[in-house]
């Protein structure tokens, strides 16, 4: 028997298995939706809904043509609304003394794992000639029934000696 003879018998042989595999493929790609996706669970997000009282800004700012740098805090609280489920919310926080009385809205997204992204302003400082920082992303975690969260924002403060700030604020919220 030659080479080729043999193979093509042992082709042959393995026919009987090739209906068996087309089966087992058929029966895989059974597995999904309606609409051809795969279902796979999917972790819930935690719930931020609800009022945190306890809420307070630091601010770590650096002023860039002479590195002039300090901090503040700002006290104040945050409201926040999520649908059930949903990975995204919105709400608003008011900040308080010592700062500026100020309240803006904010909105973001959790994580199953409770990784959280939030579009807000910060506090303007108690003194000087800083306006209200713009919008930016805060990045940050919600653990048990705390939100902390950081982002950085440039801000210009206009006045002799003033100009370009780094603002580093650190947000740190207690739902109870």
């Amino acid at each position: 028997m030659t080479r080729d003879e043999d193979a093509s018998r042992n082709e042959n042989a393995m026919n009987p298995m090739r209906p068996a595999a087309a089966a087992a493929l058929l029966l895989l790609a059974a597995c999904g939706g309606d609409d051809g996706s795969v279902n796979v669970p999917t972790d819930p997000v935690p719930s931020l809904q609800g009022t945190y009282p306890a809420t307070n800004w630091l601010t770590q700012f650096n002023r860039t043509h002479d590195g002039y740098s300090g901090s503040w805090n700002c006290s104040g609280s945050m409201t926040i609304t999520q649908e059930p489920g949903s990975a995204k919310f919105s709400g608003f926080a008011v900040v308080g003394a010592p700062c500026p009385a100020e309240s803006f809205e904010l909105t973001g997204s959790v994580t199953s794992g409770g990784a959280v992204t939030i579009l807000t302003r910060g506090p303007r400082p108690g003194a000087g000639t800083c306006p209200l920082p713009p919008p930016s992303t805060y990045t940050g975690l919600f653990q048990g029934s705390t939100l902390s969260a950081r982002t950085q924002v440039k801000v210009n403060c206009p006045g002799a000696e003033e100009g370009e700030y780094t603002f580093n604020e650190i947000l740190t919220a207690r739902r109870f």
